[in-house]
Order: structure tokens, then sequence, then C-alpha cells
């Protein structure tokens, strides 16, 4: 089946991998269908393609994001544990500079889904003293953790290369539908050094991590061993 100029207008719609929904798909088909740029047949076989495309696209982010979600909570409690036996006395401004951020930043996200914060409080019941209670204890939180990485991050001297900051370039102007070297051009030298911070804060978390699997495999190592010898005497 030759389709030529109907593809590239299907990928220039929008349609294919980056479609939203099967419903979008389906109605830029039938306009190519309508104005003859697509038969009845191919309209037909190129919807029940894109519906398996989506599908599948829908499948695999639910899956990366339930993989993200797990490897975010092991990286919580192992930098938790670390808080715990840490002692820090946090000024109350700093927690409700804090407090302000995430209710801003959750301001921004209800503005994203057309809703306002104003709304979102009257509709809620909620209370402007009311929200500050329910999220210092996540604020508190927050820069314990930073604290800690940032702590981690000076005191392992962790090397941020050039090729480091490229590959977080690289990554971001995935996320934006851009080239890379494009967005290189918006990237001046305050940007790079908040990128490496970052990058430093991603290695601090990767240190913990590998040093609880190794703290993991010698605990069983060591009840294997004792198995053994328990066995032995047996």
């Amino acid at each position: 089946m030759e389709l030529g100029e109907g593809i590239k207008k299907l990928l220039l719609a929008g349609i294919g991998t980056a479609a939203v929904t099967a419903e979008k798909s389906k109605e830029v088909l039938d306009e190519l269908v309508k104005k003859g740029e697509l038969t009845v047949e191919q309209g037909k076989v190129l919807n029940q393609e894109l519906k398996h495309n989506i599908k599948e696209s829908v499948k695999k982010n639910l899956e990366e994001t339930k993989e993200n979600n797990a490897k975010r909570t092991k990286e919580d409690e192992a930098i938790k544990k670390i808080i715990e036996k840490s002692e820090m006395e946090i000024p109350d401004a700093m927690i409700e500079s804090q407090v302000q951020n995430m209710i801003q930043e959750f301001a921004q996200r209800l503005a994203q889904q057309g809703l306002s914060f104003d709304q979102y409080m009257q509709f809620s019941g909620m209370t402007m003293d009311k929200m500050k209670e329910q999220v210092r204890p996540e604020a508190l939180t927050r820069i314990q953790s930073s604290l800690v990485l940032e702590q981690i991050a000076k005191e392992e001297n962790f090397e941020i290369t050039e090729d480091d900051v490229n590959a977080e370039i690289e990554k971001m102007a995935k996320a934006y539908g851009m080239e890379a070297d494009k967005l290189k051009e918006y990237v001046g030298d305050d940007e790079k050094e908040s990128m490496k911070r970052d990058i430093a804060i991603e290695k601090a978390v990767q240190f913990i991590m590998d040093n609880v699997k190794e703290r993991a495999k010698a605990k069983t190592k060591k009840e294997k061993e004792a198995e053994a010898a328990a066995n032995a005497e047996a």
C-alpha cells in the first residue's frame, strides 16, 4: 500500500507515536479520507495501526511510571534512614520558604489544568493556614533530603564532566522536542552551573543506592555463611 504524502501529512498532524488519543487520530484520518488524500481502506488500516501504537505507548508510559515510582520510593526510604541518623536544626524561615515554594508549584499545576488556585481553595474549603500545615512535613523532608545529598556530594567531590552536562541537555531537548545543539545556544554559564549542582545531587542519590546494594549483598553473604556453618554443625 503506497501512501506517500498521506503518511507525511499524518505525521505533520501529530498522529502516530505522538498521538494523545485514538479519537484525535480518527478525526484527522477521516478528514484526509474526505479530502481524497487517503482511501477508505487506507484510513481503516492506518486507524487500526495507530490505535495499536497508542495503546502500546500508554502501556509503556504506565510501566515506566510504575518503575520510576518504585525506584523513587526506595531512594526516599534510603535517604530517610540517613536523615534519622543525622542531627539537623532547620530554621523556621527556611521551612516557611519551602512551604511557599510548594504551594506555588501546586498553583502552577492547577493552572496547567485550567483551574485557578482561588477556585481550588473555594471548591475544597481549604484555608491557607490549613494548606501550609498540610505541606509543612513534606517541606521539612525536602529540606533535610537536600541538605543530606548536598553534604554527600561535597564530601565525595563527584566529578561533573562536560559529557554529563551534554547528556543532561540532550534529555532536556528530548523532553521539549528540540534539537540538543539548538538548546545549547540558550544554555548560559549560570544554567550550566545549576545543571552541574543537579547532576551532583543525582550522583549523591546513586552513591547512596550503590551503598545500600553493597550492604544488602554483604548481609546476604554473611547469612549464607552462617547457614552453611549451622548445617555443618548439624
